[in-house]
């Protein structure tokens, strides 16, 4: 969240994301440790190149475009080589896509997805310049970056000292951030003199924040991943203390960084919309007593956030019910809970005015998507538990109006999360409802792949819309989106799709520069994160965390440029301190990111298999 510099004026607060999620849906018409080598990284350059690739490379049977910054009005002549001893692999000409209307650049594109035989390459365009070497190939191109992304989250852990021996680099280990969460007070004394155990959590993002409502969807997207596929990342996968418990990884890790959510809950009424430090927190920490000294408590409580506590529980409780029976009846009993208080008072939105300064808002004045995927998660449970009560929550799913919706979504649109539950989980929903809802995700992942076409980079949101906070998420989500709509079809339109999208990501982009932290030759490696930063420069960022990414719909820092086109609108190398609105890193934005890189990594073989050596 955006936070205060030290000395400085309070920022603004984070606003609702609400119009971009609409102003999205509208355009495309709807969605193990890793050591990291060296100990004195430079801040990130950006890629000097006019001619933009994936950085790490392509699987053989993938689409393989780059994009090249030119003026030049004809097509431009272009030739792949091999670097090991320059021989000429492949050529052609450019397709002139002129005008770029997310970054302002002209741009051409180089197409050589007929390329199938693996190596190392560089692409060299007439009169513009050379890539950076890449690989084409059958194996998976990422693989470690889903256990390295899943990392995030074990750094963030609060309430628990962080130790060196589950981290990449052992420089960022630290004593047990806020433990005093087991004993928080109410802000101003809303919840009558009630202390809250919100003990065992993760840090939401560049501060020590922690919000239920973008917890949910982060908590719901990994879990989401474990469902769809079970033995992703089992027991002994994860650098977790937990490996070894005959549980999978995955689960633990969400287990243990959801914990607080039903401490949320006073004794009586909804739970608390956040908890958060009294004032913004230093920038960087490094003194961790000196933190977790700060006074903390709970804000107001919200509905949003109350069925953020009965969907996050409700499916907890389903995963873990195989593997620790008496803890899913616990989180069962505060899914239900949570739904009961939420349906007695529906509309109590979260009055921003009426909290403390050090955490960001999470506003939201639209209930009835959150109540839908609240919903669907107790029907779920309830059904795999045979619990009666099955019939209500099932009644509350069939009748809402966002029954069967899929689209865009973030932690303020969940609607889609509900409907992308009911997809994967096994219930007695009509199967025509099932097959009305796999068209709506067919169709919305067209519109995505029908999108391309229209941009000169492979952002896979519309180039016509403002670029919204946490942009790089809006891409991952709909990688998501589209790679569920793969799954569920079988259609390789749509993981073609997905790994363009990467490619955006690697480094095809109007900043010329990876947005995954070491990944990539020019790879973003300074990022706005309180505990991160304050070991840099000398201990290099882990590996596998995503940047936020250009955003010119709400810029309140100092270092994310304004009056640039949105897909420039990012703050420069070193500047992450002041840069919260485009190079924050935050637990909604890592989880996509080790969805997307799983399902790519594991489903390389579809697209790893065309072609044979010696083959063009």
């Amino acid at each position: 969240m955006p936070r205060t510099p030290t000395g400085g004026p309070p920022p603004a607060r984070r606003r609702s994301a609400r119009r971009t999620a609409a102003l999205l849906a509208g355009a495309l018409s709807a969605a193990l440790l890793s050591p990291v080598a060296g100990a004195s990284p430079a801040t990130a350059a950006a890629d000097p190149s006019a001619v933009r690739v994936n950085q790490i490379g392509y699987l053989t049977g993938a689409d393989k475009i780059a994009t090249v910054v030119t003026g030049a009005s004809a097509p431009l002549a272009w030739e792949l080589r091999a670097t090991a001893d320059n021989a000429l692999v492949a050529a052609g000409t450019t397709r002139v896509h002129g005008w770029d209307r997310a970054s302002g650049d002209q741009v051409h594109q180089a197409d050589f997805s007929a390329v199938t035989r693996a190596g190392e390459y560089r692409l060299t365009v007439a009169s513009a310049g050379t890539s950076v070497p890449f690989t084409v190939g059958s194996a998976p191109l990422y693989p470690r970056l889903g256990q390295e992304g899943m990392q995030y989250f074990y750094f963030h852990r609060m309430g628990t000292p962080v130790e060196a021996q589950y981290l990449q680099n052992g420089a960022h280990a630290h004593a047990a951030l806020h433990p005093g969460d087991s004993s928080v007070p109410c802000w101003n004394n809303w919840c009558g003199g009630a202390r809250l155990d919100v003990a065992g959590s993760w840090a939401d993002a560049g501060d020590f924040g922690i919000y239920p409502v973008n917890h949910a969807v982060s908590a719901w997207t990994l879990l989401n991943l474990f469902e769809r596929d079970p033995a992703a990342y089992g027991d002994g996968s994860l650098a977790v203390p937990e490996r070894g418990n005959g549980r999978p990884d995955i689960v633990d890790e969400v287990a243990y960084g959801s914990r607080f959510m039903a401490g949320m809950l006073p004794p009586a009424g909804l739970a608390s919309h956040k908890v958060h430090n009294h004032a913004w927190s230093a920038f960087p920490v490094r003194d961790v007593g000196a933190e977790n000294a700060m006074a903390r408590s709970a804000m107001p409580p919200s509905t949003n956030a109350t069925y953020a506590v009965a969907r996050t529980t409700a499916q907890l409780s389903r995963v873990l019910r195989p593997h620790d029976p008496s803890r899913a009846d616990e989180l069962w009993r505060s899914a239900r809970t949570a739904w009961q208080r939420a349906e007695a008072q529906p509309d109590v939105d979260y009055a921003t005015a009426n909290d403390a300064e050090g955490g960001g808002d999470y506003p939201d004045t639209k209930n009835s998507d959150d109540r839908y995927a609240a919903a669907v998660e107790l029907f779920l449970t309830a059904g795999a538990r045979g619990d009666t009560a099955a019939a209500a929550y099932r009644q509350a799913v069939t009748s809402s109006p966002h029954y069967g919706e899929v689209g865009q979504f973030d932690w303020q649109e969940v609607a889609a999360t509900g409907t992308l539950s009911l997809l994967t989980v096994a219930s007695d929903l009509p199967a025509a409802d099932l097959a009305r809802m796999r068209g709506a995700l067919t169709t919305f992942a067209d519109s995505v792949v029908a999108g391309l076409a229209a941009e000169g980079y492979p952002a896979l949101i519309p180039g016509g819309s403002p670029y919204p906070w946490g942009s790089n998420s809006f891409i991952a989500n709909r990688m998501l989106l589209l790679g569920t709509a793969h799954q569920a079809t079988g259609d390789l339109r749509y993981l073609r799709a997905a790994h363009r999208g990467m490619d955006y990501l690697m480094g095809t982009n109007a900043m010329r520069l990876s947005y995954v932290t070491g990944y990539g030759e020019y790879a973003e490696s300074d990022l706005h994160d309180r505990l991160a930063w304050g070991r840099y420069p000398g201990t290099s960022y882990p590996r596998g965390w995503l940047s936020g990414g250009p955003n010119n719909q709400d810029i309140n820092d100092p270092a994310t440029p304004k009056g640039r086109p949105a897909a420039k609108s990012y703050a420069g190398p070193g500047t992450a301190p002041e840069a919260w609105c485009s190079k924050e890193n935050t637990v909604n934005w890592n989880a996509p990111l080790v969805w997307v890189a799983t399902y790519l990594d594991r489903t390389a073989p579809l697209l790893g298999a065309r072609g044979a050596p010696g083959a063009r």
